[in-house]
């Protein structure tokens, strides 16, 4: 706990400037997604909060449909709240997860791309 204090502590202005951000950015755009605004497409992060969405409710067909790299985010963020603030763990797995995680993103989203449909 003490830890997540100090993070709050040392960090408030980046969650004040999200907040701002995402704010003015609905109210202007109807949207928060730059890569939708200045391109006019999904980004390759599109569907995650649906897909996170829909796997809490325990929806796992529609949460793998919108956006399947959810999964692994959540792993990884899970994995690195347990090291950081519950108990350290033995092996420190983010650079390789967090790579192996945004790879798994981005060919997703090339398969999109390149078959029109999602793929699994």
């Amino acid at each position: 706990m003490k830890q997540l204090r100090k993070d709050l502590k040392n960090y408030w202005y980046i969650l004040l400037i999200v907040a701002i951000y995402m704010i003015v950015m609905e109210i202007v755009f109807h949207k928060t997604c730059i890569f939708q605004i200045l391109f006019h497409i999904n980004c390759p992060g599109c569907g995650l909060t649906r897909a996170t969405i829909a796997l809490f409710r325990g929806d796992i067909k529609s949460s793998l449909h919108y956006n399947y790299s959810c999964i692994f985010w959540l792993i990884t963020i899970l994995l690195f709240i347990i090291d950081r603030y519950i108990k350290p763990l033995k092996i420190k797995p983010f650079p390789v997860l967090f790579i192996i995680t945004c790879l798994v993103t981005i060919i997703r989203y090339i398969l999109i791309i390149v078959f029109k449909t999602p793929i699994f």
